[in-house]
């Protein structure tokens, strides 16, 4: 196998209007479809802890639109908002000390307006902005904010040299 590209992330939230809110609003991801209720197709039993579970979903995305569905493509970032119906999800997000996928990175532009622009919209900061790594391309600045289930979103900007 050769990976081009991720094709999406896909998050469990806990409240589905939150968490659509924080990603359209606050980062600016575009709503490409909205499915209120998806379920009991099988495939989802391999997938979920609980048989027969039935999900409202939001497919995001931002960058380069292609008539794949939902506006998918290799140059384009896709995060599917994922809503248990039902009783609610368990567990929590993680921290990167722990076995699982701990965090996903968004690359911006102006990473110190942005985290601004953030901080006063009321988004979590798990660390500041600050720089990441210096090489001879520039300088990697990187700040983590949390989203309302308590993932860690990573922003990333590269400052050429």
């Amino acid at each position: 196998m050769t990976p081009r590209s991720f094709s999406h992330i896909a998050l469990s939230v806990r409240d589905f209007d939150r968490s659509l809110h924080f990603y359209r609003d606050l980062l600016g991801f575009e709503v490409a479809q909205e499915i209120p209720e998806l379920g009991a197709t099988g495939y989802e039993d391999g997938i979920s802890k609980r048989k027969n579970r039935k999900y409202r979903v939001a497919v995001l995305r931002y960058g380069k639109k292609s008539t794949a569905p939902y506006g998918m493509g290799e140059d384009a970032t896709v995060i599917a908002l994922v809503a248990p119906l039902g009783p609610p999800p368990t567990g929590t997000g993680i921290k990167v000390d722990q076995i699982g996928i701990s965090h996903f990175g968004v690359w911006v532009k102006g990473l110190d307006a942005v985290c601004a622009d953030l901080k006063s919209k009321g988004v979590k900061f798990a660390t500041p902005p600050h720089s990441g790594a210096k090489t001879e391309a520039g300088t990697f600045y990187t700040a983590f904010v949390e989203d309302p289930d308590g993932i860690l979103i990573q922003l990333d900007e590269m400052i050429p040299a």
